[in-house]
């Protein structure tokens, strides 16, 4: 009986073997893959500003903080798209921008409640004057984007008058 196992054990390997061997290639690609944490991020300087801009979940923590406080780089998407992932892109910029250049903003014309918090208002209003630059392209930001921008390049956030 021992003999008939070692044979049929054998004659399993021989079957399996190439079976095994042809699905290789599809289980090895996904041996490498990295973290999507890990792949949602990238840096892009624009007037000075630096970002480290990194996808998370909603809710979770993470990112740079700023000198005023913020983690501008961080954004929940998919949760956003189109128009709204501009203007939070737009806005977080505005944040690093705040702190880069020491700005803060007195002026809440035009903001809703929580946009008219001190330390929201700068770069709320650097979105506002983003969007009415270069549209709905974030190009401009450095991010890669198959929208046209109707702008060159990016507000200058030191040129915003408050």
């Amino acid at each position: 009986m021992a003999g008939g196992s070692a044979r049929h054990t054998e004659t399993m390997r021989r079957l399996l073997l190439p079976s095994l061997l042809a699905l290789l290639p599809l289980l090895s690609g996904c041996m490498f893959t990295v973290p999507p944490r890990d792949n949602a991020q990238w840096t892009t300087t624009t007037h000075g500003v630096t970002v480290h801009w990194r996808l998370v979940t909603p809710g979770s923590l993470g990112g740079l903080t700023s000198s005023l406080g913020h983690r501008p780089g961080d954004l929940t998407t998919p949760r956003y798209a189109g128009t709204a992932l501009v203007q939070v892109a737009a806005h977080e910029f505005g944040h690093c921008a705040a702190g880069r250049y020491i700005k803060v903003s007195p002026n809440t014309q035009g903001l809703d409640t929580y946009n008219s918090q001190l330390f929201e208002r700068y770069a709320e209003h650097y979105a506002q004057l983003y969007l009415r630059e270069c549209g709905d392209s974030l190009r401009p930001l450095g991010w890669y984007d198959l929208s046209a921008p109707t702008c060159r390049e990016a507000p200058d956030p030191r040129r915003l008058q408050l």
